[in-house]
């Protein structure tokens, strides 16, 4: 016998939701028709609209977490019209109020991001600093030698510099994951590198010196074997299509983040993920400085919803900009920002949001690293592949020109930076014009061996 509802408890329902529920009696939630009812009463009494109600509306008509998550339910099941996004901010506070399970006993405290030097260090730096000429880089020699130091804070004596030190740091950089400290060899061979730079400046003996840099010969050895993997990575991506694989990939997670409900973490995930993949498709910058971008400054929205990328490199404090974004971009920026909205409400959100970074929507920074995880969660490969990538595609189009437009395109500095692409479209072109040239050259030789006949 189906269960008997108060049907007043839908009176400020649409009728078509009323209608819906009422024809699914049998199988309600107890309470989603009194949580329903008193969510469209809410939205009402607020003046909002139904479509996009605010995160109030949410916490004033569910007190409760278990209340909280029937109605996003119901909403999905009844009412899809109802844009539930603004219930993330709700859900969140929900999770971040449960309570957490008590420390066991002798459990170490996480160790300090940024321990003291060791005095010998502290000595030296003010000579490094004096001999970098910009902020940015002695900031990047600071972290450097921060990130050594985290790593020889067990150490109860001053670990001077020399090789035992340099493998030392070596091992902890490239072995303990465990510990949160892992880093790829490249990375741990620069920050190595930051230490013998302050050594050289700070009057460290130069034989201990020389042995440090054994070490540091030894990790970009083996950073350059790991280039052989992303090489074999970036041809199975090609094998797979190239950038229209991706494209693929892409177009499949944002039908998937249209089936879930707008309150739904993976379908952020997934709107995140199309953004940033297009987004890198059109101008492949830097994941550092993708990380850094905000609403309003680096990434612009004009009125007429055209999208504009300019920023500064942190690599190289040189300006670079992608100009007006592909309308592919601009459409699933938008889709980005909205997280389920109405379309007409996207300049009222992008309003909100000036000042946010792009990726997180949040006033605080991105983690540097998470667009190289976010893409690679979404297409199997990190975001510098779609640099490479780029490149590649590129050379094999015009391998005459492309240097120059591969240099401008990822944004180097300086020749050296793009020498490998240099080489390699260098040698391609001059396969490709000696082709052209050995074609005419065979042409020529049978018209000459035909008169002679």
């Amino acid at each position: 016998m189906p269960r008997m509802i108060p049907e007043a408890h839908l009176a400020s329902a649409p009728s078509a939701v009323r209608a819906a529920m009422l024809a699914d009696r049998a199988a309600l939630e107890p309470g989603a028709v009194a949580v329903v009812g008193r969510f469209f009463a809410e939205v009402t009494r607020r003046g909002e609209a139904a479509s996009a109600p605010s995160a109030e509306t949410f916490r004033a008509v569910a007190r409760s977490e278990p209340t909280f998550r029937c109605l996003l339910r119901a909403l999905a099941a009844y009412a899809p019209q109802v844009s539930t996004v603004s219930a993330l901010e709700v859900k969140r506070a929900w999770v971040a109020a449960r309570p957490r399970p008590a420390r066991r006993a002798g459990r170490a405290p996480a160790p300090a991001l940024k321990p003291d030097w060791p005095e010998s260090w502290r000595r030296m730096w003010p000579a490094l600093e004096r001999a970098l000429p910009r902020e940015s880089t002695r900031a990047r020699y600071r972290a450097s030698i921060d990130r050594c130091a985290h790593c020889l804070a067990h150490e109860r004596d001053d670990p001077g510099l020399g090789f035992l030190t340099a493998v030392t740091l070596a091992e902890e950089f490239t072995e303990h994951a465990g510990e949160g400290r892992r880093v790829a060899p490249i990375t741990a061979a620069n920050d190595i590198e930051a230490l013998i730079s302050l050594g050289r400046y700070g009057g460290a003996d130069r034989a201990s010196l020389a042995a440090m840099q054994v070490v540091t010969r030894d990790l970009r050895g083996r950073a350059r074997a790991g280039e052989t993997r992303k090489i074999a990575r970036i041809e199975d991506l090609m094998d797979r299509g190239g950038f229209a694989a991706v494209a693929e990939r892409v177009a499949r997670l944002r039908d998937e983040a249209d089936r879930l409900p707008a309150h739904a973490a993976r379908r952020v995930r997934c709107r995140q993920a199309v953004a940033l993949c297009l987004l890198l498709m059109n101008k492949p910058a830097r994941t550092g400085d993708v990380a850094r971008w905000r609403l309003g400054e680096e990434l612009r929205c004009e009125r007429d919803g055209t999208w504009r990328l300019a920023w500064s490199q942190s690599k190289t404090c040189r300006p670079d900009e992608a100009g007006a974004l592909w309308p592919e971009v601009a459409a699933a920026l938008d889709a980005h920002l909205l997280g389920g909205r109405p379309d007409r409400l996207i300049h009222r959100r992008y309003a909100e949001s000036l000042g946010r970074n792009w990726l997180s929507l949040e006033a605080a920074p991105c983690p540097a690293k998470a667009p190289s995880a976010l893409v690679k969660w979404a297409i199997g490969v990190p975001a510098h592949d779609l640099r490479t990538l780029a490149a590649d595609e590129m050379r094999m189009h015009d391998p005459a020109r492309a240097p120059d437009v591969i240099a401008a395109h990822l944004g180097h500095a300086t020749a050296a930076a793009g020498a490998a692409y240099r080489a390699i479209c260098a040698g391609e072109a001059a396969a490709r014009d000696w082709a052209g040239d050995r074609a005419r050259v065979s042409h020529a030789a049978g018209v000459v061996a035909m008169k002679s006949r």
